[in-house]
């Protein structure tokens, strides 16, 4: 759906749906959006202080997070929305799904810190920290909602 390397199920990932109930399933992803903005805080916090070394292993941690969290929400939350309303019908939830590639290629960028001027380096991690928190409020107030009373239909 995004085209993120390890997501799709068919290029040998291991990184499939999660086998839970809707509701856990939205309560993890919600869970794990605070995981991830902590990271990201984190990440931002050793950028600041020209930790490089942390912040690569920070964003390390956090990339099999956001990969499995991905993959859940496109494989099983889009899935369900699109059988339920259509492609047409599920568009807003469409264009916040299409967010994962930017916040993932953004996240490679700020890894490769190496070639970054320090301004850079900020100036990539407030973009991402901004462009991740757009996404998960969107999926947290609009996109669990709707699949939560899609499912009950």
């Amino acid at each position: 759906m995004n085209g993120l390397p390890s997501t799709n199920p068919g290029q040998n990932s291991p990184f499939l749906p999660r086998r839970m109930g809707l509701e856990s399933l939205i309560r993890t992803l919600v869970e794990e959006h605070a995981t991830m903005r902590e990271g990201i805080s984190k990440a931002r916090v050793a950028a600041e202080k020209n930790d490089f070394e942390a912040l690569a292993r920070i964003l390390r941690e956090l990339d099999p997070l956001f990969r499995q969290h991905i993959a859940d929400e496109e494989l099983t939350i889009l899935r369900l929305l699109i059988g339920k309303l259509g492609v047409k019908g599920a568009e807003e939830e469409i264009r916040v799904f299409q967010q994962h590639r930017p916040i993932y290629l953004l996240m490679q960028k700020i890894s490769g810190f190496a070639q970054m001027s320090t301004a850079e380096l900020q100036a990539s991690q407030e973009e991402l920290r901004n462009l991740f928190e757009r996404h998960a409020v969107a999926e947290e107030r609009m996109v669990f909602p709707k699949a939560e009373t899609l499912s009950v239909m």
